[in-house]
């Protein structure tokens, strides 16, 4: 298994869109659940880290009990990049 790394995500939640910089190029991602991301976010302890292999992101929450804090794992699914078949002419 892969380890995972630190990341800084930014959170459209009106979208439902994580966008994340890895190895020097930015990766958009979609998430199902935005408003439980956004959440977990704003109560994280620690970094968010990012597994690329099952292109999961772990965010750590205070949980009584649990120094480390309770994981919390949401499934991000890569956007393919479209590009325009269409020219314009004139």
């Amino acid at each position: 298994m892969a380890p995972s790394i630190p990341v800084l995500p930014l959170l459209d939640v009106h979208r439902s869109v994580v966008e994340l910089r890895l190895s020097g190029s930015w990766h958009s991602y979609h998430v199902a659940d935005a408003p439980a991301l956004a959440a977990a976010l704003a109560n994280a302890v620690g970094s968010p880290r990012f597994d690329a292999l099952a292109r999961e992101l772990s965010v750590c929450i205070p949980r009584a009990g649990k120094p480390g804090g309770q994981a919390l794992f949401f499934s991000l699914n890569e956007f393919s990049l479209v590009l325009p078949t269409a020219t314009l002419v004139g």
